[in-house]
C-alpha cells in the first residue's frame, strides 16, 4: 500500500467520523444547538489532526519497535527450538548410555562370575597339589624318621649286644685267656702295618 492511499483512507475515515458526529448532534438538538455542534466539530477536527499527526510521527518508531520485538521473539523461539533439539539429543544419548550401561553391567557380571569360577577351580587345584605335596613330604619325613629311629635302634641293639658279649666274655674268660687274646690282637695289628 502506498503512502497516498493511506492518507486518503485516514482522511476519509476522519470525514466519516465527522459526518456521523454532526448528524447525531443535529438530530439531538433539532437544529437549535448550533454552538454545541460547532464546538463538537472543532473537537473532532482537533482529535483527527492530533491523531493523524501522532500516527504520522509515531508510525515509524512504533513499527520499528514492533518489528524489533517480533524479531526478538522469533530469535528466542528459534533459540528455544535449538535448545530443545539439543536437550532431546542429549536425553537420547543419556538414555542410550543407560541402556548400554545395563548391558555392560550384565556383561561384566557374567565375566566376573566366569572369572570367579575359574579362580575357584585354580585355588582348588592348587590346594590339592599343595595337599599332595604336604602328604608326600610328610611321608618322606616319616620315612626318614623311621629310618633314623631304626638306625638308632640298631646302633643301640649293637651297643647293648657288645656290652652283653663283653660282660659274658669277661665272665667266661680267665685272665690268661685275656692276655693271650691281647697278644694275638697286637701281633695281628703289627703284621697288618
Amino acid at each position: 500500500m502506498t503512502i497516498t492511499r493511506r492518507w486518503m483512507r485516514i482522511v476519509g475515515l476522519n470525514a466519516l467520523v465527522l459526518l456521523m458526529a454532526g448528524s447525531a448532534l443535529a438530530s439531538e438538538a433539532d437544529g437549535h444547538g448550533g454552538g454545541l455542534l460547532k464546538d463538537f466539530l472543532y473537537r473532532v477536527l482537533d482529535f483527527g489532526v492530533t491523531f493523524g499527526a501522532l500516527y504520522f510521527l509515531l508510525r515509524g518508531p512504533f513499527k520499528r519497535a514492533l518489528g524489533a520485538r517480533r524479531q526478538r521473539v522469533v530469535d528466542e523461539l528459534e533459540q528455544a527450538r535449538q535448545m530443545q533439539a539439543s536437550a532431546e539429543r542429549q536425553f537420547a544419548a543419556v538414555q542410550k548410555q543407560l541402556a548400554d550401561a545395563d548391558a555392560q553391567i550384565a556383561r561384566l557380571s557374567a565375566e566376573l562370575q566366569g572369572e570367579s569360577a575359574m579362580q575357584c577351580r585354580r585355588i582348588e587345584e592348587q590346594a590339592q597339589k599343595l595337599t599332595a605335596e604336604i602328604r608326600a613330604e610328610a611321608a618322606r619325613s616319616a620315612e626318614r624318621e623311621i629310618a633314623e629311629a631304626r638306625k638308632q635302634l640298631h646302633q643301640e641293639a649293637v651297643r647293648l649286644a657288645m656290652q652283653l658279649a663283653e660282660q659274658r666274655l669277661q665272665q667266661q674268660l680267665a685272665p690268661e685267656d685275656q692276655a693271650r687274646l691281647i697278644d694275638e690282637y697286637l701281633r695281628k695289628a703289627g703284621e697288618s702295618k
